[in-house]
Order: C-alpha cells, then sequence, then structure tokens
C-alpha cells in the first residue's frame, strides 16, 4: 500500500492524532487524542473528551470529564470578590460631636471607601461610624505614625507588636474625627534601607483629611 493510502487510512479509522498550536504559546504544538477535533486546545482538553463546541466554549478538562460523568461541573476559580464599601458620605455626618468609638462598635462598623487611595495604601482598610474614620493596614510593616499637622483632638494611633516571630511589628492604624472645619496630615513610617542603614524609618503611606466650611462632603486620602 503506498505511503500516502495508509496514511488516510489510518486517520480514517481515528488511530492518527491531530497537531494543534496549544493557546498562549505561538509555534509550540501538542499532540490531541486520536479523532480529537482541531479546535486549538492544548491536548488535555482533548483527551478529556471536549468537542469542538466545547472547546470554543472555554470548556476545561475537568469540566469536560464532570459533563461526561453526569456530575455536577466544578467552576474555574476566579478572583475573590471585592468587599462592599460604601462611599465615605453613604451616612449624613452628625452635627454635634460625639464619642469615641468603643471596640465593640468598631467591630460592627461598615467599610468605606476613601476619597482616593493610592497603590502604597492597597492593603489598607477603611471604617467609619458616626463621625469617627478608622483607618487599618494590617500587613505594612510599620515603624512609626505621626501627626505632621492640623487638628489633634480626637486623633490616636496604634502600632501592633511583632508576631509570628518576627522582630519587627507588622500592622497600625490611626483613628480621628471627621468634622466640618477640620485639616490634618498624618503619616506613617516604614522600614528601609538608608542612611541609617537597613532600619532607616522611611514614609510609606500620607493620609490627608479635610473639610472646607463650603464644601457639602469631607475629603480623605490615602497615597
Amino acid at each position: 500500500m503506498r505511503p500516502r493510502v495508509a496514511l488516510l487510512a489510518l486517520m480514517a479509522a481515528g488511530m492518527v492524532g491531530t497537531l494543534t498550536a496549544a493557546p498562549g504559546a505561538p509555534g509550540a504544538q501538542t499532540k490531541d487524542a486520536p479523532g480529537a477535533a482541531a479546535t486549538g486546545v492544548p491536548g488535555a482538553q482533548a483527551k478529556a473528551g471536549v468537542t469542538g463546541a466545547q472547546a470554543k466554549a472555554g470548556v476545561t478538562g475537568a469540566q469536560a470529564k464532570a459533563s461526561a460523568t453526569g456530575a455536577p461541573g466544578k467552576p474555574p476559580a476566579t478572583a475573590p470578590e471585592a468587599v462592599d464599601e460604601r462611599p465615605l458620605d453613604a451616612e449624613p455626618f452628625p452635627a454635634e460631636p460625639s464619642k469615641q468609638p468603643t471596640a465593640a462598635e468598631w467591630k460592627t462598623a461598615p467599610r468605606v471607601r476613601l476619597s482616593r487611595s493610592g497603590p502604597a495604601a492597597a492593603g489598607c482598610r477603611a471604617y467609619r461610624t458616626r463621625e469617627w474614620l478608622r483607618i487599618r493596614c494590617p500587613e505594612l510593616t510599620v515603624a512609626a505614625i505621626s501627626l505632621l499637622g492640623g487638628k489633634t483632638e480626637g486623633v490616636a494611633f496604634w502600632i501592633d507588636p511583632p508576631r509570628g516571630g518576627s522582630e519587627l511589628p507588622r500592622g497600625g492604624e490611626v483613628m480621628f474625627p471627621i468634622r466640618r472645619g477640620d485639616r490634618r496630615v498624618i503619616q506613617i513610617l516604614t522600614f528601609g534601607p538608608g542612611y541609617d542603614g537597613p532600619f532607616t524609618l522611611l514614609p510609606a503611606i500620607v493620609v490627608q483629611e479635610q473639610w472646607l466650611d463650603d464644601e457639602p462632603a469631607p475629603t480623605v486620602t490615602a497615597s
């Protein structure tokens, strides 16, 4: 039998697989299982019994196996949903000053979204109860926190003690009231290489809060 005729006979019998380009790897090829359709999906998907229509729809090998057995397919892993954050001024601010919230009140305080937040403060979280705001950065190595300027009334700082065998404190927070006419700047510092060695104090995050008399709502930024 001529080679070409033999090859056609093998293909007709389903004994020759199809070479397809793996997605995301130009020029690379993967050999699918015998009889698999040339759909551009990896060989693992073809071995799982993915049809051309399923491959086009983005069905993975695990989903195809679950479909074949009648078991509910496990959806592919997705990024965690963003935590629900209310706008900073979602609730009206009280006209009269209130007392500093208790620990129990902070436990049930909703998360809020600051007016602006930069990449440096991506790991920080803000909570508000009445006119009081609490900004917590649980994973930042905090060396110091200082009030650079503005009203000192009600301002409080906290630096978490070292944990997990580390010699450096990890985590810290600031708390202050937001009232009309306020202006303040708070700086959170961390450790880093510098003139004083590996434990030089370096600026990490600057929190700015202001509420001018002619503005309907305050502005709080962290960057």
